[in-house]
């Protein structure tokens, strides 16, 4: 990974880490992508990972951004507002 940080930043691009519960499709890769460049005004290289555990979702972090929109992320928080 910081090998990757560190080619990245040779580029002038931003690194974002993508958790997925299943593979993505290069159409989802490339709408992350866009997305995420329009965000941050420069390119971004996606390194994704499957996670089963995430049950759903995705789970983006660029440096120490993070949206988790992941299934199991929504049951955590609705299991501690339940139990508080």
């Amino acid at each position: 990974m910081e090998l990757g940080r560190l080619a990245a930043a040779r580029r002038r691009r931003l690194v974002a880490q993508v958790t997925a519960a299943a593979a993505l499709t290069q159409a989802q890769r490339e709408r992350i992508e866009r997305l995420l460049e329009r965000r941050y005004g420069r390119p971004v290289q996606l390194n994704v990972s499957v996670d089963p555990a995430a049950l759903g979702g995705l789970r983006i972090q660029v440096d120490a951004d993070v949206i988790d929109a992941t299934v199991r992320a929504r049951l955590d928080d609705a299991r501690r507002r339940l139990a508080g």
